[in-house]
Parts: structure tokens; C-alpha cells; sequence
């Protein structure tokens, strides 16, 4: 049988949301993505995880899965990653960050075709 952690996923989901909301920046998104993750790591292992593996964790935009572990951490979780829903739900989060991300991205990309169409007027 699976093991779940839906139940973690459930307490934090409403305040991930909010953190990223608040947002502002790119970076702003990847720290929320990286300090939320450890905080659930601990809070669903505490005996295993310590807040030096924040270093292990990795936002990407770019890939499919959003994120990825590097060792010694993958190793702790590599059982987990095998035998429960934890890859489904920080993809979950990491799609969540994805999209904040580029959202503030793009903005800043709008914001700057904006300003420079407006500044070129007065030439």
C-alpha cells in the first residue's frame, strides 16, 4: 500500500498559496518554494530532516517537475519518492511556483514593453 501525505499537503496548502501570492519577485517565489518544502519535509520527517538541507533543494522553472533534490537528501527520501504520493504532491507545489513565476515574469516583461512605448513619445 501507498503511503500518503495529503494530510500535510491539506494543512499547509491555503498558506503556500498566500506566500506566493505575496510574491513580488522571481526570487521572492523561489524562496518561498524552497523554505515551504523543507518546512513540509519536517514537519513530515521530522526525525530525518534539519534545515541544512534547505541547501538541497532546487526550484527550475524550466523542467517538467519544477524542482529537484540533490543528494545527501535525495538519498534520505529516496524510499519515499518510491513507495507514497510525496513526488505528486511537490510536483503539485513546484507547478503551483511555476506559475507564479512566470506570472510575475511575464508582468515584468508587459510592464517593460509598456514603459517603453510610453518614453519613446516623448521623442
Amino acid at each position: 500500500m501507498m503511503k500518503s501525505y495529503v494530510k500535510y499537503y491539506e494543512e499547509t496548502k491555503k498558506e503556500y498559496h498566500d506566500m506566493l501570492n505575496h510574491a513580488k519577485r522571481p526570487q521572492d517565489v523561489v524562496d518561498v518554494f524552497t523554505k515551504y518544502t523543507l518546512n513540509f519535509l519536517k514537519k513530515t520527517f521530522p526525525d530525518r530532516i534539519k534545515d541544512e538541507h534547505l541547501n538541497y533543494i532546487v526550484f527550475d522553472e524550466e523542467t517538467e517537475e519544477g524542482y529537484s533534490f540533490e543528494e545527501p537528501l535525495m538519498q534520505l527520501l529516496k524510499n519515499e519518492f518510491e513507495t507514497s504520493d510525496l513526488p505528486s504532491i511537490l510536483r503539485k507545489k513546484a507547478k503551483e511556483a511555476k506559475d507564479r513565476y512566470l506570472h510575475i515574469i511575464n508582468d515584468n516583461d508587459r510592464t517593460g514593453t509598456f514603459r517603453l512605448s510610453n518614453s519613446s513619445k516623448n521623442y
